[in-house]
């Protein structure tokens, strides 16, 4: 018999660590290579760092592209057409499939994004590989399973969701980046253009994006090392923009059986200052990046409180998880496709660092971490 999501909510069940909060395509089961450690050490290191990467802004495998807080900033003709394209990402209503290449894995997805009066709705339906269906509109963000009879609901405010980038603050990234236009070639049918960002140091990845020319469209995005490496691959196969009457297709729930199990994606309070029994300050952060938001959040399957401060330079994020140490864990790094960790102790408190960065980045963060008894 078909329920609601009301229904479901009665009779929540949580996953363990593995499956709590938001589905992430870079899981794979947990398994994070890791360089230098044991077999102990790897355990050790992925039990950590596997149920915090699906809070990583930025990257996690939700929805196309969400650009937020840009504004206006100047005659760059480069960064005008990042500004002309944030606008229609958001603004218009537009339908496509697009491909998604990481770690030598191709993902296929499709999008129906619509913009209206009433706000956006939007759905991501996988073409391959286990089925999966995401449905976001101006409150929720749900995640559905069928094979495995399973349904996550979110919070559709937060500022994630994409195997892409989020840009935050366009003004701000001039001074670690540069920026340059190129002729375009054909993609997905359109014509387009070439947005080239390149990092001014070793510190950040850079990113070359194809535009559509005639309405701002995002068509295709590399996300490329600091060893100048294409390390991943968004690309659209097809995208039109939708007519006034195609934006009255509607986008409803599907119809769910009592058999499917709902997981919920809880969030803490959001607090502008992390404070447990012990003030945590950052001697020397990464230059250029600075605190965005603060966080607290617990395990689905335990309980357990943990802190998450997200630093951004603007295009760039990484995230910086404190919590008391429940697992002999080894300090060291990880590293998955494009995402790198470090894990570092301190006093019974493990501070983990992870974002869509060089190595080197988010282990300087996690190496300036210190804690200060009140």
């Amino acid at each position: 018999m078909p329920v609601n999501l009301s229904d479901l909510r009665n009779r929540s069940k949580h996953g363990g660590r593995a499956k709590s909060g938001l589905p992430d395509s870079r899981m794979r089961g947990g398994n994070y290579p890791t360089r230098n450690l044991g077999m102990r050490g790897r355990s050790a290191i992925n039990a950590v760092i596997s149920p915090r990467v699906r809070w990583v802004p930025g990257y996690v495998f939700l929805s196309l592209i969400l650009l937020a807080g840009i504004t206006q900033v100047s005659a760059n003709p480069a960064m005008e057409w990042i500004e002309k394209m944030s606008d229609s990402m958001r603004n218009l209503s537009y339908q496509g499939n697009f491909v998604y290449l990481h770690e030598n894995q191709l993902e296929s997805m499709s999008i129906l994004h619509i913009k209206d009066e009433s706000g956006v709705r939007e759905r991501l339906l996988s073409l391959n590989g286990e089925a999966r269906e995401v449905i976001r509109d101006n409150k929720n963000l749900t995640c559905i399973w069928p094979d495995s009879r399973k349904v996550v609901v979110g919070d559709s405010s937060q500022k994630n969701f994409s195997p892409l980038l989020v840009l935050d603050n366009i003004a701000k990234i001039g001074k670690y980046y540069d920026m340059s236009l190129a002729d375009g070639d054909r993609v997905a049918g359109h014509e387009s253009i070439i947005v080239d960002i390149k990092p001014k140091d070793q510190l950040r990845y850079g990113l070359k994006l194809w535009i559509n020319s005639s309405n701002g469209l995002l068509l295709k995005s590399n996300l490329i090392n600091e060893l100048h490496e294409v390390v991943e691959v968004v690309m659209f196969t097809n995208l039109e923009e939708l007519s006034k009457k195609d934006r009255m297709k509607l986008i409803t729930m599907p119809e769910l059986d009592d058999s499917f199990s709902l997981i919920q994606f809880r969030s803490g309070d959001a607090s502008g200052n992390i404070e447990v029994d012990m003030t945590w300050g950052f001697s020397n952060p990464p230059d250029g990046f600075w605190r965005e938001s603060a966080v607290k959040r617990k395990l689905a399957d335990t309980e357990q409180l943990i802190h998450q401060m997200v630093y951004t330079d603007g295009l760039a994020s990484l995230s910086v998880f404190i919590e008391k140490q429940t697992l002999q864990v080894v300090q060291g790094e990880t590293s998955m496709g494009a995402v790198n960790g470090y894990i570092r102790i301190i006093n019974n408190y493990s501070v983990t660092a992870i974002g869509a960065v060089p190595a080197i980045t988010v282990r300087r963060m996690a190496e300036s971490v210190y804690r200060q008894d009140p």
